[in-house]
This record gives C-alpha cells, sequence and structure tokens, in this order.
C-alpha cells in the first residue's frame, strides 16, 4: 500500500490563484530578474555589454519594481490596523533582513561589526522608502496634483546636501514619482491607452530607441544618474545650476520605458513564470544574501568577452527563479512576512447601539396638531391613523417643508 507523502509547503489553493493578477506577477518576475542580474553585475559594469544591458535595463527594474508597489498600495486613512501591516511587513522585515547582512558582514569583514538601521544594507533601501511611501500616500493624495509635486520635490532634492542615504532619504524622494505613476495606474491612469493596440507598437518602438541609444551612450551615461542617492555635486545651487535637467530626463524617460515594459509583458497566464512572479518580494529581498557568499568566494573576475556575459544572466534568471519557488517562500515567511499579533493588543469591535423601547415615542410616532387646511401638495393622509402619523408631514404653525422649500426656491429666482 502506497502512502501519500506529506507536503513540506502549504498548497496554494486556487481560488487564492485565480484572484491575483497573472499581468502583474509576470510583471513581477521579469523585473525581479533584472534586479538580480544588475546586482551580481555591479562590479564589472565596464564590460561593454554589460553596460550596455545595465543601463537599458534601469527602467525596468527599480522604476518598474517601484511602479508595482504604488500599483497596490492604498490611499485609505492611516488607521491603526493599517500601522500594525505597515509594521508586520515593512518595519520587520527591514530589520530582520538587515540583522542577517550585519551577520554576514561581520564574517567576511574580519569581526568589524556594521548595523544597518539609518544605513540601509544591500538593496533595503527600497523596503525603507516604501514604508515612507506608503506611510504618506494618504495625505500625498489630498493634494491636487500629486504627482506634478513629487516631480518638483525630486528635481529639488538634489540641491539640498544634507538628503543622501540615510534612511533612504534621498531615493524616497526621488522614486515618489514612480510610486504614485503606479498608484495612478491602479486609477485607471492611462487604462484605454495602455489596451490599444497601437501602444503596443508604440512600446515596441521605445524599447528598440532605448537598447540602440544605450549602445552608442553607454560610456557618457554615468550610473550615478540612475542611481539618484545623492545630491548633485555638494548639494549647492551654485555648484551644478542646471543639474536638474539630467535628473528630469532620467525620470522622464525611466517613466517611458517602464510604461512600455508594463504593456509588452503579457496580461494572461504564462507557464511557470506567473506562478514564481507570486514571490518576486522574495527574490529582491533574498537575493542579496545569497549572492554576497557567492561574491565573495568565487568573484565575477571571470566575466569576460559575450560567452560568459550571457552565462552570467543565465545565472541571474536561475536564482530568480530559485528563490521564487513554493519552498523557499515557505521557509523565508518568517522573515518576509512576519505575524506578530502577540505584540498588538486584540482589536476590539465598536459596541452596537442599544435599541430603544417599543413603547417609546419617536419622532415618527410622535403626534402633531395642524393649526390650518393642508396646502396643495400635501400626501394623502387619509386611511387609518396608524397610516395618517407614518405618512403626514411634521407641520408647524400651519408651514410645512414642502412649503418652505417652495419659499426658499421663490426667494433663489427673484
Amino acid at each position: 500500500m502506497r502512502l501519500p507523502l506529506p507536503r513540506l509547503w502549504p498548497r496554494t489553493s486556487k481560488a487564492r490563484r485565480a484572484s491575483r493578477d497573472p499581468h502583474w506577477d509576470n510583471i513581477r518576475y521579469f523585473s525581479g530578474v533584472l534586479v538580480v542580474f544588475g546586482h551580481t553585475m555591479d562590479s564589472i559594469a565596464d564590460r561593454d555589454g554589460l553596460r550596455w544591458l545595465y543601463i537599458a535595463g534601469w527602467a525596468m527594474r527599480v522604476p518598474v519594481f517601484v511602479m508595482v508597489a504604488g500599483y497596490f498600495s492604498s490611499a485609505g486613512a492611516l488607521t491603526p490596523r493599517e500601522g500594525r501591516r505597515l509594521i508586520e511587513s515593512i518595519l520587520l522585515p527591514y530589520l530582520a533582513i538587515g540583522l542577517l547582512h550585519t551577520l554576514q558582514r561581520h564574517y567576511y569583514d574580519d569581526g568589524e561589526w556594521t548595523y544597518y538601521t539609518v544605513e540601509p544594507a544591500w538593496g533595503l533601501w527600497f523596503l525603507l522608502s516604501l514604508l515612507f511611501w506608503r506611510a504618506g500616500l494618504p495625505y500625498l493624495a489630498q493634494l491636487r496634483y500629486p504627482l506634478a509635486t513629487s516631480v518638483v520635490v525630486a528635481l529639488l532634492a538634489g540641491y539640498i546636501a544634507d538628503v543622501g542615504t540615510a534612511f533612504s532619504f534621498s531615493r524616497t524622494l526621488t522614486f515618489l514619482p514612480f510610486f504614485l505613476l503606479g498608484w495612478r495606474l491602479r486609477q485607471g491612469l492611462f487604462r484605454d491607452a495602455m489596451r490599444a493596440p497601437w501602444s503596443r507598437y508604440a512600446a515596441l518602438g521605445v524599447l528598440a530607441v532605448t537598447f540602440t541609444v544605450s549602445w552608442f551612450a553607454r560610456h557618457d551615461i554615468k550610473l550615478g544618474w540612475l542611481y539618484m542617492k545623492g545630491p548633485y555635486g555638494q548639494g549647492h545651487l551654485f555648484d551644478a545650476p542646471f543639474a536638474w535637467t539630467t535628473r528630469a530626463a532620467v525620470l522622464a524617460a525611466g517613466a517611458v520605458i517602464a510604461l512600455a515594459f508594463i504593456r509588452l509583458v503579457p496580461r494572461r497566464r504564462l507557464p511557470v513564470i506567473t506562478y514564481l512572479g507570486a514571490g518576486g518580494l522574495t527574490i529582491y529581498l533574498l537575493h542579496p544574501l545569497v549572492l554576497r557568499p557567492l561574491l565573495e568566494r568565487y568573484g565575477v573576475d571571470w566575466v569576460g568577452p559575450w560567452p560568459e556575459q550571457a552565462a552570467l544572466l543565465l545565472f541571474a534568471i536561475a536564482l530568480a527563479s530559485l528563490l521564487a519557488t513554493p519552498p523557499v517562500r515557505w521557509l523565508s515567511r518568517p522573515l518576509v512576512q512576519p505575524r506578530i499579533g502577540w505584540l498588538f493588543r486584540p482589536e476590539t469591535a465598536p459596541r452596537p447601539a442599544r435599541p430603544a423601547p417599543a413603547d417609546a415615542p419617536t419622532e415618527t410616532t410622535r403626534p402633531t396638531r395642524a393649526t390650518g387646511p393642508a396646502p396643495a401638495g400635501t400626501p394623502d393622509t387619509s386611511g387609518s391613523p396608524g397610516r395618517q402619523l407614518a405618512v403626514a408631514p411634521p407641520v408647524y404653525n400651519g408651514v410645512t417643508p414642502s412649503m418652505t422649500e417652495d419659499l426658499a426656491s421663490h426667494r433663489r429666482e427673484t
């Protein structure tokens, strides 16, 4: 007799899979692969092919990931329940994964301790910025032009010397337009254009121009323009008075390329890819912890010509796919999605209002006495006394609400 083997991770229900949008799961997977690839080649971005792919794929990595976060964010009031969710889903993973980075650096840096609280660890700036974005979205949504305002703030932030990597302050401000753009997409911005047939060809043209320009300008584009993690120069206006134009061009190009990428990603369910895309956040949060030991042990100096660069891309695809598998997601759930209900007070539902006694008089059952004849337009109150009390409008000194409304209307007209 064959006994069924126990499952090591919970089976995903069909209802839960059906509730997910395959389009955005596909986007999560492709963008996650590009993020892993970009972090793998950080130290060897001087190779022509890798530098070209790094620049061309920038908008499909970070801006797209930020737009996905904005798309699934709510501008509702920041209630205590929402605050608890922010602590559980963002702040605790930031601190817990930062502690693992601290232990890794302690091992590889000959016993030196580096604590990642104010300064985010490798790749964790996104979580810290996401905390500020989601906490501030209910207030940003009150602005008349939140998206345009965020662009102005992102451009002016480069002239403030104190806006840097501490608390991910610079990236929080400079990538805020992408977050709000994703939020506006959920509200219907560009909905018709993103589904129109012509936009597919336009998106193909945008990506073709992106890869072509990135190849010819790969040595002219500074990677610091894309990082946006610090001020312009020394952070003074007179040092770089026109530096804002470069950042404005980067933001505009990033938004157009990201929208083109989103438009071209299939909306239908793709085999394997859609399934793995549900673990997009796990890919992003865990891959630095896996890459650091591999880079410390083997490095990437062996990467040279095109075949080896292609092998590095295949490695990024394999690592991202592995981190998105259900076993890894299940094992890392206490780290990525912790549950600390024991830390908070149990939520208490508001007490329902006590119903009034049946024999207590109410306004609808309180009789009124008319002092004059009923005016025209007064509802018929013939019938039983109960019907008269329920239907008859209140009359005060011979004046009914309908007469008051007619009088007010007459005053407005005259």
